[in-house]
């Protein structure tokens, strides 16, 4: 096994499935008796838990510039805190967004274009080595099936700020990511999430266990 972890985020739009996805990968681990680490961005220790409410609270109003700032500051923080420690530990992280959705979602969405890139470079580089993920799992679904996902499930999922932007800042994020997938596609694994759930699952366990299999070598 290498020294250094496995560092696996699912990307995805809002309502594409990902938190379903994330629990079916977990349980799959666990059976495979896998040591990982599940976690969340924003979020997955205090400091960035908080910073999650202030960003996704419905009755805040911030410009995209502050809140391409709170992702980055919640993300250093966790990075240095959790996700770092885990990877050095050579564990594998599965995180539920990092870089990219920040990239997609303020770089396209807000249209602040490549200032986002420059604040995550510096939010990721520690002790100048920037932790990038080694892959990402992008699950797509057009804008339009995800929010109606996330509107038709609204007792399940409590909606947040960014789920009430107009349909062209989604359609925005998703053409983001479809430019991403390009930009970076040595780290870019596209799934369609408009299958049923199993099926979906059934491809992203053929990324993972091709996955594994490398970092066991």
């Amino acid at each position: 096994m290498k020294a250094k972890g496995l560092f696996i985020v699912l990307e995805g739009m809002d309502g594409s499935g990902k938190t379903s996805q994330l629990e079916h990968i977990k349980r799959y681990l666990n059976e495979q008796q896998i040591d990982f680490l599940s976690t969340r961005e924003p979020g997955g220790i205090s400091v960035s838990e908080q910073i999650r409410e202030v960003i996704l609270n419905v009755d805040n109003d911030m410009s995209g510039l502050t809140e391409c700032l709170l992702y980055a500051s919640a993300r250093r923080e966790h990075l240095i805190q959790k996700v770092i420690p885990a990877l050095q530990a050579g564990r594998i992280v599965i995180c539920d967004r990092y870089v990219m959705s920040s990239l997609a979602y303020q770089g396209y969405g807000r249209e602040l274009g490549k200032a986002v890139l420059d604040i995550n470079q510096l939010a990721i580089d520690v002790d100048g080595q920037q932790y990038w993920a080694d892959m990402n799992i992008y699950i797509d679904v057009k804008p339009e099936v995800g929010l109606e996902r996330i509107m038709s499930k609204s007792g399940e999922r409590e909606v947040n700020r960014l789920d009430l932007e107009a349909l062209e800042f989604h359609h925005r994020v998703h053409q983001g990511y479809m430019e991403l997938s390009e930009q970076h596609a040595e780290r870019f694994v596209m799934i369609n999430g408009e299958q049923d759930e199993q099926h979906v699952f059934n491809d992203i366990k053929q990324v993972l266990d091709t996955l594994i299999q490398q970092y066991h070598v």
